[in-house]
């Protein structure tokens, strides 16, 4: 199959880059449109006032995807299925974090004597638990997105149905790709630690630069891998198959342009942290100073902030990042293996069974 950014499907039926896992669009394999199964409504019986849809059934145009589509995708389906993305969203983050907020507190009173341990805790439990919490909001997004883009809308338990048994491929994933990027950059620092332990100048100097290149190239894995989680959902993939497929779609080109989107959405996602802990943090500390001098309080007062605030961030910015990692997903197969026909034929199947009714 040709890498290119526009590559069509492969011909003559060959096998395909999915690996032989079916899809959520009826595909065998990804890169190429299925038959049209037997029995399945063909265009004449589709309404005409729902042809038009055919070419933007769902939140994108079923065409190779521009910036605005991507970021305009992912806040449509936020704002057209607020029930399975932001309901979802405080469902599975409070699960994670009222257990987080109650050990932290018990721990903080019945095994800690020094403050500044337990003030570590009350930072960094939250962050941890919030980001395993992400990792399953953000699988469960995904096949959010994937419906929406066909125009329908899921409900909490389709969308539990769905991918809850992929979950632990979900977290095997994340962990390997987390290792490799981790692996690398660690490298870089530890080169840098033991050529300023030399303290020869130019040793220093080729220290600085192996710390650079690893930080380049730990980013440039992670762009890499930045589609790993879709095909775990959305192809019932497993963890060494995502890492491939992942690959694949993000070779040649197309690179600069994933990495080019993924740091406008992480900023976009910065921001959007940053307007909501910021100013809530601010209120806590202030309010804890003024009502309070006893240190215990106040470090009651952290631990709950810091639980609130990781609530609150992630149930804004985890189903926009979610959302987008889909899309661009979802653009990469359209670039490379004409995904918008087979998307075109599923929603035309969908849409002449709504006619029906």
């Amino acid at each position: 199959m040709t890498d290119g950014p526009d590559a069509g499907p492969p011909p003559g039926g060959e096998q395909a880059a999915g690996d032989g896992y079916a899809d959520r669009y009826g595909q065998p394999g990804a890169g190429y449109p299925p038959q049209q199964p037997q029995g399945q409504p063909s265009w004449q019986q589709v309404a005409p006032e729902h042809v038009a849809r055919m070419y933007q059934p769902g939140v994108i145009p079923l065409r190779p995807l521009k910036l605005g589509d991507i970021f305009g995708g992912a806040i449509n389906t936020i704002r057209r299925n607020p029930e399975a993305t932001i309901g979802l969203s405080v469902i599975v983050l409070g699960a994670f974090l009222l257990p987080s907020l109650l050990i932290s507190l018990a721990v903080q009173n019945l095994v800690f004597q020094d403050e500044d341990v337990a003030f570590a805790l009350g930072l960094v439990l939250p962050s941890l638990t919030a980001s395993f919490a992400t990792l399953i909001l953000s699988g469960l997004i995904l096949y959010v997105v994937s419906e929406a883009a066909l125009g329908d809308k899921v409900g909490l338990g389709q969308t539990w149905r769905a991918v809850r048994g992929r979950i632990l491929a979900l977290i095997g994933v994340s962990f390997l790709t987390g290792i490799i990027v981790t692996v690398v950059f660690a490298v870089g620092i530890f080169l840098l630690v033991a050529t300023i332990a030399v303290g020869e100048p130019v040793v220093v100097v080729i220290g600085v630069l192996a710390m650079v290149l690893s930080i380049v190239a730990a980013i440039w894995l992670a762009v890499r891998l930045l589609l790993t989680t879709a095909p775990i959902v959305l192809e019932g993939a497993g963890p060494i198959q995502a890492i491939k497929r992942s690959w694949r779609l993000s070779a040649g080109s197309q690179f600069w342009r994933l990495l080019g989107i993924w740091l406008l959405a992480q900023l976009i996602a910065a921001i959007m942290s940053g307007v909501v802990s910021t100013p809530l943090q601010a209120v806590f500390f202030l309010a804890a100073g003024t009502f309070t001098q006893d240190e215990s309080l106040l470090l009651t007062f952290t631990v709950f902030s810091q639980h609130l605030t990781q609530f609150l961030v992630g149930l804004l910015v985890t189903p926009f990042t979610a959302g987008v990692t889909a899309l661009l997903y979802l653009d990469q197969r359209i670039r490379r293996e004409g995904l918008d026909i087979a998307m075109q034929q599923a929603a035309s199947a969908r849409t002449a069974a709504r006619s029906r009714r």
